[in-house]
C-alpha cells in the first residue's frame, strides 16, 4: 500500500493500522512535483516516508530539470541512512539514470506498452543494458571442465541465456584432465560455478566443501556452485536426466508399466556410469550388471552398488545374460567398444 507521508495525522494512524491487521506492507512515500529540493531536503523527506518505523519502504518522488538531478536522489537516499529499503527517482528525461541506479522495486514499462506510465520510464532491458554496459551488475566466469570439451554446445547455450537475462556472466570452457589446471580457475574470485565432465567427474570431489546427497551416494559430480559465503557446494545432476530418459523409454516401451524385474546393464565405470548406476536403482531395477574391460574397477562399482561386475569380452557377457531391458552406455562415443547390436537379447 503506497501511503503518502504528507497525509493528516489521524487518517494516517487509522490507515496503518488497517494495514497492520490486513497484514498489508506499506510504501511510506513523497511526491515532490515542484522543483527538485536540495539534497537535504530529499532526505529530510525520506526520512519521513519511514512513517515511524510503520513503513516497508520509503519512496521519493521528485521531478530533475537537470542530469545532476538523478545523482542527487541517489546521494540524498545514502545519505539518509535509512532503516528500511528505499525508492529514490528522479522523474523525466534528465532523470532516466535515478531508474538505473535505483535497486528496490524500480517502476519499469515494457515495449509493447503504448505508452511509458511516468516520464522518463524504461523498460528493465534498458536498464539491464545500462548497468551492464557499465559494470554494475554482478559479473561471474562459469567454465565446463574436462576433455574432449571443445565441440560442447554448452557456451553457447548458457550464454545465450546470459545475455537474454541481462546478466553480466561469462560460460568459457576449461579443456584440461589436470585437477591444478582447473582448480587455478575454480579457485578465481570472480568463479561463479561450472559444469564437470569426463575425467574430472570423481577428481574434483574432494576439493568441494559441500556435497549435495545425490553427490555423496553416487560418488561424483557434474556441477559446482560458488556460494555467496564462499563456499564451493557440489551436486549431482546426471542421475536425475539419465533416470527421465529411461523412465519415459520404459513407459513408451513397455505401456505405461515398468518390467517386474527390471534388468539393467551400464557400461563404464567412472562418473557417469556410478550416475546411470544410481539412477537405475532408483527405477527400481532388481538386476543391475556393470561391465568394464578394467575387472578391478567393476568390482569396486559393482560393490559401491550391489551390481553383478563383468568384464572380458562384452559381446559374450550380453549374450550370456538371461535378459536384459535397459542398457546404459556410459563409455566416451570416441571410444567405441559398444555390443554387437545382434547380440542383444
Amino acid at each position: 500500500l503506497d501511503l503518502g507521508a504528507a497525509r493528516a495525522a489521524p487518517p494516517m494512524r487509522d490507515m496503518i493500522a488497517r494495514a497492520a491487521r490486513l497484514g498489508i506492507g506499506i510504501v511510506g512515500s513523497f511526491h515532490e512535483l515542484g522543483p527538485m529540493p536540495s539534497q537535504e531536503g530529499v532526505t529530510t523527506a525520506l526520512r519521513r516516508c519511514c512513517l515511524g518505523g510503520a513503513a516497508a519502504v520509503a519512496k521519493f518522488v521528485g521531478v530533475a530539470s537537470e542530469p545532476s538531478h538523478a545523482l542527487l536522489v541517489h546521494s540524498a537516499a545514502a545519505a539518509a541512512e535509512l532503516p528500511v529499503p528505499h525508492i529514490a527517482l528522479a522523474m523525466g528525461p534528465f532523470g532516466r539514470m535515478s531508474r538505473v541506479l535505483n535497486t528496490t522495486l524500480t517502476p519499469v514499462t515494457h515495449p509493447l506498452l503504448p505508452a511509458a506510465a511516468a516520464p522518463g520510464q524504461l523498460s528493465v532491458a534498458e536498464i539491464t543494458a545500462v548497468r551492464r554496459s557499465l559494470g554494475y551488475l554482478p559479473s561471474k566466469e562459469f567454465f565446463l571442465f574436462g576433455t574432449p570439451t571443445k565441440h560442447s554446445p554448452s557456451p553457447a547455450i548458457h550464454n545465450a541465456g546470459f545475455e537474454a537475462n541481462g546478466c553480466g556472466h561469462t560460460y568459457g570452457i576449461v579443456e584440461t584432465d589436470e585437477v591444478s589446471v582447473a582448480l587455478e580457475a575454480i579457485r578465481k574470485p570472480s568463479f561463479g560455478g561450472g559444469s564437470i565432465t569426463i575425467p574430472l567427474k570423481e577428481a574434483l570431489l574432494p576439493h568441494a566443501d559441500e556435497l549435495s546427497e545425490a553427490a555423496t551416494v553416487i560418488g561424483a559430480i557434474n556441477t559446482l556452485t560458488r556460494a555467496a559465503d564462499g563456499r564451493l557446494l557440489a551436486d549431482n545432476t546426471d542421475w536425475v536426466g539419465i533416470r527421465n530418459l529411461l523412465a519415459a523409454g520404459l513407459r513408451q516401451r513397455h505401456g505405461g508399466t515398468a518390467p517386474a524385474e527390471l534388468c539393467a546393464l551400464v557400461l563404464g565405470a567412472g562418473g557417469t556410469a556410478r550416475a546411470a548406476c544410481h539412477a537405475l536403482r532408483q527405477l527400481g531395477a532388481a538386476q543391475l550388471y556393470v561391465f568394464n574391460r578394467t575387472r578391478e574397477k567393476a568390482e569396486a562399482l559393482g560393490a559401491a552398488f550391489d551390481a553383478v561386475p563383468l568384464s572380458g569380452d562384452l559381446d559374450a557377457a550380453v549374450g550370456g545374460l538371461p535378459q536384459l531391458h535397459l542398457l546404459v552406455s556410459c563409455i566416451p562415443g570416441s571410444a567405441g567398444g559398444g555390443p554387437s547390436g545382434a547380440l542383444l537379447p
